[in-house]
């Protein structure tokens, strides 16, 4: 409530108060602010808890068939200073009718005074339906000396009405000003022969237009009619329906909300400068009209739920699509999608979803739509805070075609490979049998020269057979490994002795470093021996002659480290990236299966192995095994 409003309480309050005393209910209505007043008779009559109510809420407790006259007879020019009436007031959800006498005081305020007396209709139970029993020329106003009869008999009245009325009321309007300068939006007042009586600052600096210089000027004199006339059209509209009349409009360079309140000295203007809050709500416009068009024509799903994922607030059209079902289906959580994912990804989903609630995560799922089509789903999604609530918001994208190519890409490869083995294969065993087919003619057309061939096609079918047995090593499955408890420094001791004839014959130092504090380790001794015999054999094959090969065994938290160092030729980059692929070698007479075996065997024991090289300056080789298999 304003101060001026408040202020027209207080002074006021002596009548009520008044009234009170001698047991009487009564209300004051303020026809200007559009408010009532009850004194405590009349709140505790009417069972309420608030001493004020708006005009609009009093009227609710009248009968509906009361409401118009009521109504015209509050708001016309009051022609006489006391008028009775008859009304049908609401109490506990029951009409009672009351007689009461209306008291026209100044500053458009009347008080409504009710006799103590309750009848009910047709002098039976209250009449519970809004409806009227009565004929329909019945008149609910009174001037007859019956009427007047049944009011109470208040001495005082006269007394109270003319105190009231002779209240000053400078002090009133006073407030009233100050009130209104501060308001924080352009008021005005125009009265009923449309003369401007009121503008304060707010209004000026909105219109432009000084109110010293058009106070009681005709408002179509102060602005023009052909340049607002849906302005004045509004204002005659509100005049005659008395209702309040909204409507927006450009002014100034700015866009103004005015809002025109009738009253019954004429209306009241209050304006508003809305031009920011219309830029900002269409750049909002604009901003959601271009997320539709994106969200419209992308084939990713963008979707917008809350934290629990029960409710979906937003989903994109293209989910019809790319699950074979309607969007409003969604709408009550994602319970729908269970159905259509696959029962072996269906945990992997769950536990999914619970991970976005805290971060930033991905998943990827097999689904069957309803028509039996089955596609590959990636959902992404993270979560967000907006105005202090949670929302996790994501994606899902169809991506069955990119499962596909990986596929197809996986079978060609597995294909390339095949086929470059096969031909590996093919060349590496063709080469020694092509030199044993020829020393085997050469042999049957000259006997007598036939054994001096024999070495020679000896060599080439251990050859051939080194080439089978790596690789049957290659295809020898990881369940057939045999673990033993071994001793490590004699596992590597006993390859430094088989290769020490090859490493002196080029005058290599080979050395070895044992730190384990204990030798015991479960391993498989055949492999694990021919994975050392193939590192240090290619490291003294890379190194030149007085060169070095360093083998060092330590633990290194819970793993054995194997490591491997020459000062050899080292490798290049390129090259360095191709080892490990078949058939790729630096020997001249390799095969290049060696470090596939390798490695096919370090992988065997749960190891790893690195290769770290570089041309000219040695390569080093680490392989970590853990303790515990």
């Amino acid at each position: 409530m304003t101060r001026e409003r408040y202020s027209d309480h207080v002074h006021s309050g002596e009548v009520l108060d008044i009234l009170e005393a001698s047991g009487t209910p009564a209300c004051l209505i303020n026809v200007h602010y559009q408010s009532v007043t009850f004194n405590d008779e009349m709140r505790k009559m009417l069972q309420l808890d608030q001493v004020y109510l708006s005009f609009c809420e009093w009227l609710s407790l009248i009968r509906t068939s009361n409401r118009p006259e009521i109504h015209q007879l509050i708001h016309q020019t009051p022609k006489e200073k006391e008028q009775s009436l008859s009304i049908h007031l609401k109490i506990s959800n029951d009409y009672h009718m009351f007689m009461c006498k209306m008291v026209n005081l100044k500053n458009d305020q009347k008080v409504l005074i009710f006799s103590n007396a309750q009848s009910t209709v047709n002098g039976s139970l209250p009449y519970k339906r809004d409806e009227d029993p009565l004929p329909s020329n019945y008149s609910y106003l009174h001037s007859n000396t019956s009427a007047n009869q049944s009011m109470p008999a208040i001495h005082n009245l006269d007394l109270i009405t003319d105190s009231f009325t002779d209240h000053k009321t400078s002090s009133k309007e006073e407030l009233f000003t100050q009130v209104a300068d501060h308001f924080p939006h352009g008021l005005a007042m125009i009265n009923n022969y449309w003369e401007v009586i009121y503008a304060n600052d707010k209004m000026e600096q909105l219109t432009g237009l000084s109110y010293h210089e058009n106070s009681q000027k005709k408002l179509w004199d102060v602005i023009s009619v052909e340049e607002y006339a849906s302005f004045f059209q509004r204002c005659l509209r509100a005049m005659d329906t008395q209702e309040m009349i909204e409507l927006e409009g450009d002014m100034r360079d700015q866009t103004v909300k005015m809002t025109i309140l009738p009253t019954a000295q004429g209306l009241t203007l209050i304006g508003q400068d809305i031009t920011l809050n219309k830029q900002q709500l269409q750049a909002l416009q604009a901003s959601e009209k271009r997320f539709s068009i994106l969200a419209n024509n992308i084939n990713d799903v963008f979707w917008i739920c809350d934290f629990d994922f029960q409710k979906v607030h937003y989903i994109s059209p293209a989910f019809n699509e790319m699950f074979g079902m309607k969007r409003r289906e969604l709408l009550s959580g994602w319970s729908s999608l269970k159905n259509l994912i696959h029962m072996n990804d269906y945990n992997k989903v769950s536990s999914a979803f619970s991970i976005m609630k805290q971060q930033k995560h991905h998943v990827e799922y097999r689904i069957t739509t309803r028509s039996g089509e089955e596609k590959w789903i990636r959902t992404q999604g993270f979560p967000v805070i907006n105005e202090g609530a949670e929302y996790v918001i994501g994606t899902h994208q169809d991506i069955t075609k990119f499962k596909e190519m990986a596929q197809l890409k996986e079978k060609s490869q597995q294909l390339s490979t095949i086929t470059q083995m096969a031909a590996g294969v093919a060349h590496e065993i063709k080469n020694p049998l092509t030199a044993i087919k020829g020393f085997l003619q050469i042999g049957a057309a000259n006997p007598d020269l036939r054994d001096n061939y024999y070495e020679i096609i000896l060599d080439e079918v251990n050859r051939i057979e080194s080439i089978v047995q790596d690789f049957m090593m290659l295809s020898k499955p990881k369940s057939s490994i045999q673990l033993e408890e071994i001793d490590i420094e004699d596992v590597v001791s006993y390859v430094l002795r088989l290769l020490d004839p090859e490493a002196t014959n080029k005058n290599i130092n080979l050395t070895f470093t044992c730190n384990i504090v204990e030798n015991s380790f479960q391993s498989e001794p055949k492999r694990l021996k021919q994975i050392l015999l193939n590192i240090i054999s290619n490291a003294i094959d890379a190194t030149d002659k007085d060169g070095n090969v360093e083998v060092s065994a330590y633990t290194r938290e819970d793993d054995l480290i194997l490591s491997i160092i020459d000062d050899g030729q080292g490798l290049s980059d390129q090259d360095l990236a191709k080892l490990g692929e078949p058939f790729f070698t630096t020997k001249e007479k390799g095969t290049g299966l060696g470090v596939m075996v390798t490695k096919k065997m370090v992988n065997d024991l749960n190891g790893m192995i690195a290769y770290k090289s570089e041309l000219d300056q040695g390569t080093s080789v680490t392989i970590s095994l853990p303790y515990d298999l």
